[in-house]
């Protein structure tokens, strides 16, 4: 079995390496995918961090890296985003490939409500924040918990509660959904 993880718009971060390494034992093999190709950036904060991604990668090319690892994958599949790695994996969800996805995992994925014609190919887990800025959560949830394959946790966290490096971490929501998600790798 691979897990294949898809960055926020920080990239590849000392808690990402954290939390695949928590995650490692439960899989043969585990691919991070980041919009940097795995340099490793100090973002000063959010802002920053969205232009850069916008600049040099944006969502049509993360969508591009993430399809290209699942082509060269030999294996079952398990596909975990967060935030922009998590638009880019339910727009994956909707797309059939050659090789077996086992389950899909979506963090806070804001932009699925961009996206929400998508119906999952795959069990797909949508992992709402409490609230979303910009935009109201409750339509969009209304639309993709009909859907089929599709399962919807919504939780009392905000948008990043994932990511060390938010001002959104939740300490809490990490250690629960991080042994969430060892248990959904069983």
């Amino acid at each position: 079995m691979k897990l294949i993880v898809v960055s926020d718009i920080f990239g590849k971060t000392e808690a990402l390496v954290q939390l695949t390494d928590q995650l490692s034992p439960r899989y043969r093999h585990v691919a991070v995918i980041d919009p940097y190709s795995g340099e490793s950036i100090n973002f000063k904060n959010e802002e920053t961090a969205y232009q850069h991604f916008q600049k040099y990668c944006g969502l049509n090319k993360l969508n591009e890296l993430l399809g290209t690892e699942i082509e060269k994958s030999d294996e079952k599949i398990d596909i975990l985003g967060f935030s922009v790695g998590g638009t880019s994996a339910w727009e994956i969800s909707g797309k059939s490939f050659s090789k077996p996805i086992r389950n899909i995992v979506c963090f806070y994925g804001s932009r699925i409500r961009e996206k929400t014609n998508i119906s999952p190919l795959f069990p797909t887990s949508l992992i709402f924040p409490a609230i979303e800025k910009g935009f109201e959560l409750e339509p969009v949830i209304r639309i993709v918990e009909k859907k089929k394959n599709v399962e919807i946790i919504r939780t009392e966290l905000l948008h990043g509660f994932m990511n060390r490096q938010s001002i959104n971490f939740s300490e809490t929501g990490y250690k629960y959904f991080s042994e969430w998600l060892v248990k959904k790798a069983a």
